[in-house]
């Protein structure tokens, strides 16, 4: 057991922690709440690198203006993570920090256990990384892209043509390789900025955004993607505003809000949090409604809030999780002449979570 005294970065508040050899501990400052984590290196004095990605307190300013304040998170090796974040949170600046596109003002990031900022050609190697609007001259014909983005990596040319014949065809793009980019749907372009990412078989794979903007079959194509390149062991960076997708395939999510971690864990393990804080949603299908019985249930002791969505006829009830208000809320509405054809109960998701912890259902 190792014993290890820490400095609060906001207060300078001194906290003792104990721990073994590669143990990841997370830290809440008793005096001012700041959240932090802290990894204890092996008995060689290396930090344990089934750790794909360790961001360690870090901050980004710039000037006067704070975009990332003091965060940290984990992401083992073969994870798929989701990080979410209202727009201005900080998730496109962590990414760049993340790439090497830029510095942190303060704070340690480590790909493998290894200090980014000591190895980073080294390391960039090891990470594929395609950005929300991946940049392209337009004049250029897809296969020619994918030679220029080939040679940054030094790939002999004859293994280079190959792999981007194997890539064309896995987007679905062999017809298009001597078609110009400006020629391209943004659909394409999306596939052709993937294609780039994975040109140096990267053990690490980053996407902003890589859905934003798509149809429903170009999504699917990207999901059933990146759950095929994390069965051969890619480790998955997915930063989307497509819940539902993040839902469908990662296997655990950070949420930045205002430059803040404000959560890391399971789905399911934010869930079961969210709901013993004591709220779950109830759906009452209606054939009419009128503002006095919405007012007669807002009244209702244990009703957190009511939602009226008018085109589905639907009001969606919040209510307190220990007390059992549907009755309740079904015998006030009729009183108030409402008839009630359905009556649901909402199981919590991400959506639920992200709302909530990121204040966007107030």
């Amino acid at each position: 057991m190792i014993e290890k005294t820490l400095r609060c970065p906001s207060c300078k508040n001194q906290i003792k922690i104990t721990g073994n050899p590669g143990d990841k501990i997370t830290l809440i400052c008793p005096n001012c709440k700041t959240k932090g984590a802290f990894t204890f290196p092996n008995e060689d004095g290396k930090f344990d690198n089934s750790y794909a990605i360790e961001v360690s307190n870090i901050t980004k300013k710039f000037n006067n203006f704070t975009a990332v304040d003091n965060i940290s998170f984990s992401i083992k090796s073969g994870e798929i993570f989701g990080f979410l974040g209202p727009n201005g949170a900080g998730k496109t600046t962590t990414i760049k920090m993340l790439t090497t596109l830029l510095n942190p003002t303060e704070g340690k990031l480590k790909i493998f256990g290894i200090d980014l900022s000591k190895k980073p050609l080294e390391l960039k190697k090891r990470i594929g990384y395609m950005p929300d609007v991946p940049g392209f001259y337009n004049e250029m014909k897809a296969a020619d892209v994918m030679h220029f983005y080939g040679e940054f990596y030094k790939i002999p040319k004859l293994k280079r043509r190959e792999k981007i014949d194997y890539l064309l065809e896995m987007m679905d793009l062999t017809s298009f390789k001597n078609k110009k980019v400006k020629t391209f749907s943004r659909g394409m372009k999306q596939k052709l900025g993937f294609a780039t990412a994975l040109l140096n078989d990267p053990e690490i794979l980053i996407l902003d955004e890589p859905t934003i903007g798509l149809d429903p079959r170009t999504i699917r194509f990207f999901r059933k993607s990146i759950e095929s390149l994390n069965k051969k062991g890619v480790t998955i960076f997915l930063s989307s505003h497509i819940l539902s997708e993040v839902q469908a395939v990662c296997t655990k999510v950070g949420i930045i809000n205002k430059g803040k971690i404000i959560a890391v864990d399971t789905i399911d393990s934010l869930g079961a949090m969210l709901a013993s804080k004591g709220a779950k949603i109830v759906y009452f299908e209606f054939e009419n409604i009128t503002e006095k019985a919405v007012k007669a249930v807002q009244a209702i002791p244990g009703v957190i809030s009511v939602k009226i969505m008018k085109e589905k006829r639907i009001l969606e009830i919040e209510v307190d999780v220990a007390k059992s208000l549907t009755p309740a809320i079904n015998k006030k509405l009729v009183e108030n002449g409402i008839n009630i054809t359905k009556i649901e109960s909402k199981q919590i998701n991400l959506e639920d979570i992200f709302l909530t912890l990121t204040g966007g259902g107030q």
